[in-house]
């Protein structure tokens, strides 16, 4: 009887031991992936996505225009800000807008230009893809004669 009794208990440390093990791997886990907790990664991108929540792809558009001129826009946020300018306005104009205040922005990268490369076929109008295409060219133009 006494045995049954250290047996239970053990199990039921083990039980406990291994629900708190699992919070815990839950947590680091959100830390690690560059969320804790599952708040935003930073500001900037806890706006954009307070922005997708609005109804109206105007409001949407202007919202990720400001911050498509920001400066200081970090990699990172170019990124997330093309993608989501693809998954969340309707209007081809709208994505175009966006798009194009992004790539003057002084502070636009690589990482941004390739994102919108790789989603352009998104773009159902060939004048918006040829704008877009323009503008990148145009952006490298005074890169490439100084390098």
């Amino acid at each position: 009887m006494l045995y049954m009794k250290e047996w239970t208990m053990k199990k039921s440390l083990l039980v406990v031991g291994l629900f708190l093990l699992a919070i815990c791997l839950g947590s680091c886990n959100g830390i690690v992936s560059g969320k804790a907790g599952g708040a935003p990664r930073n500001r900037t991108i806890a706006k954009i996505e307070a922005i997708d929540k609005l109804k109206f792809d105007r409001d949407k558009r202007q919202g990720y225009k400001k911050i498509a001129g920001r400066a200081g826009i970090s990699p990172d946020t170019q990124v997330y800000l093309v993608k989501t300018v693809f998954d969340k306005l309707t209007f081809e104009n709208a994505k175009e807008e966006v798009l194009l205040a992004l790539i003057k922005n002084p502070g636009f990268c690589n990482s941004g230009e390739k994102a919108i490369l790789e989603s352009l076929d998104k773009l159902a109008f060939e004048s918006s893809k040829q704008k877009i295409l323009k503008a990148l060219s145009e952006r490298k133009m005074p890169n490439e004669a100084e390098g």
